[in-house]
């Protein structure tokens, strides 16, 4: 009977001190998995993001780059780590919304919670100079004349990059090859080297303010203010939206407590002159949703997701 009581006043305290330790959180450094690999855009915006919340929640935020099957290796990995806020994820909407529409997956959406918002991201069509195209209708143009002749890159089959593709592909009326890469860094190595003839990603940017590539058009709901007389795609013409963010999530049942701190840490970084300039030099919007706003949005993408996914007949293996 003894041993019994002392094990129940244990668990007890136990359970009494959890809250405590929570609202302590964190008491050592914490690891931001990103699912993507270095030299990539989710790269390089995490990591300014894991220097801004180092030093406001007062313990270094490490960067773990787990990569692989277009974002599904480090999801996984996070979703299935112990919920006491160690583990974060620095990921797309694309991992959560897309690929469990594409096949089935190791991890459920709804093992993940989203706390706040790092940006949204920005994407940008561009071409080199030497094809002398300087609008979308002057891509399209070309590519009805000579179907299938241009390509274009993904950092990887059934990343939300390849369905927008896809989906460009399907409203313009046109015919480009598919050439997927690992990483955005590698797409825009072999873009610049003249290896695939189009490019839909961020990465190339700084490219594009040297004069070594041609911005046809965003695929943000509004012009970027890095290059404003650049249009949105769909004020080129082209109904592309298939909005794409990019978030810190952490497994479900980690502390609510934990999870406001996060939260109120992200939204200071996010109101901080520093993080969002840091933020759109590598292709993102900033931006205040909170994490139930991110859930809503998530919740209303996966039909519109799932939609493309069936207009477009894309597939991965």
């Amino acid at each position: 009977m003894r041993k019994r009581t002392l094990l129940a006043a244990f668990a007890a305290a136990i359970v009494m001190a959890f809250p405590v330790a929570a609202q302590e959180w964190p008491t050592r450094p914490v690891k931001l998995v990103v699912n993507y690999p270095a030299g990539g855009s989710m790269d390089a915006i995490s990591r300014p993001w894991a220097e801004a919340l180092g030093k406001r929640l007062g313990q270094p935020v490490v960067v773990e780059n787990r990569a692989g099957a277009a974002g599904a290796l480090g999801t996984e990995v996070v979703a299935k780590a112990a919920p006491d806020g160690y583990t974060l994820l620095a990921s797309p909407n694309g991992p959560l919304v897309l690929l469990p529409a594409l096949r089935k997956m190791p991890y459920q959406p709804t093992d993940l919670t989203p706390v706040g918002p790092m940006g949204d991201f920005v994407y940008g069509i561009a071409v080199l100079p030497k094809h002398g195209f300087k609008t979308m209708a002057d891509l399209v143009a070309y590519a009805k004349k000579n179907p299938g002749k241009l390509s274009y890159s993904s950092p990887g089959a059934g990343s939300a990059t390849h369905l927008r593709g896809e989906a460009l592909k399907i409203v313009a009326g046109i015919d480009m090859l598919h050439v997927p890469y690992r990483t955005g860094a590698e797409a825009l190595i072999d873009f610049l080297g003249g290896t695939v003839d189009v490019i839909i990603d961020n990465v190339m940017f700084p490219h594009v303010r040297a004069g070594q590539a041609t911005l046809l058009a965003v695929t943000s709901d509004r012009r970027f203010p890095t290059f404003p007389d650049v249009p949105t795609v769909m004020e080129a013409g082209f109904d592309v939206k298939l909005a794409n963010f990019a978030a810190i999530f952490v497994p479900k049942n980690t502390p609510k407590a934990i999870q406001d701190k996060l939260a109120r840490a992200m939204a200071d970084a996010n109101a901080d002159p520093v993080v969002q300039q840091r933020v759109m030099q590598v292709g993102f919007f900033p931006t205040t949703k909170t994490g139930p706003e991110l859930v809503a949005e998530m919740d209303g993408q996966v039909a519109e997701y799932q939609d493309w996914v069936k207009k477009t007949g894309l597939k991965i293996e």
